[in-house]
């Protein structure tokens, strides 16, 4: 029988979230290793066992609440199973590079929900240019190992690596709201060693 496995708290201001949560429960926030904003949430129940744990992120949407993923065999077939049961798939399967696959859903209340499949073999599909997930939405139309950002989807040219690491600086200001250093950090650790 599947079960709530990770919780995940959205946040307007995370230093302010993370205060109040560790204060309040007394649980453990920490900075998950890597580029992300994503800090992990480790709970104990009152007999001193590890309880639930859970993560913290900034809210990137103002209908964002707090979302409880219930683990699978298979997001993908759970997938099918919500679709046909009249739910919807709002977040399509991502997976969480050495961790899993995840997915998050709405039932037939607007309630929302995620999938959680283990799997320490998951891997990201990444754009070989500049390290960005790919998906459905950014995959090239010419070659699907680039992004639409790294390769132009009028004629199919390749960016040059300087031109790839100023878009990501560009897009890490833009939409995470980073400075300008802190968005090269993120370009240069994101990105891999290119050929050209």
């Amino acid at each position: 029988m599947s079960t709530i496995t990770h919780f995940i708290v959205q946040a307007d201001d995370v230093e302010r979230a993370k205060k109040f949560y560790a204060e309040l429960f007394d649980w453990k926030i920490e900075k998950f290793p890597g580029p992300i904003d994503y800090y992990a949430i480790t709970t104990t129940a009152e007999n001193g066992e590890e309880g639930l744990d859970g993560g913290l992120v900034k809210r990137e949407e103002p209908q964002d609440t707090i979302v409880n993923y219930v683990d699978v065999p298979s997001v993908d077939e759970h997938i099918v199973k919500v679709e046909k049961l009249g739910g919807k798939v709002v977040v399509p399967k991502m997976a969480i590079p050495g961790i899993g696959y995840a997915a998050v859903c709405i039932d037939t209340e607007n309630n929302t929900f995620g999938l959680w499949e283990c799997d320490e073999d998951a891997k990201m599909k990444q754009c070989e240019s500049c390290g960005m997930p790919l998906d459905e939405k950014t995959t090239s139309k010419f070659d699907d190992r680039y992004c639409i950002h790294c390769q132009d989807q009028q004629s199919g040219e390749l960016a040059t690596k300087e031109q790839v690491r100023e878009g990501s600086i560009k897009s890490a200001m833009q939409f995470m709201g980073k400075t300008r250093e802190e968005a090269e950090k993120i370009a240069d650790e994101m990105m891999p060693e290119l050929p050209r």
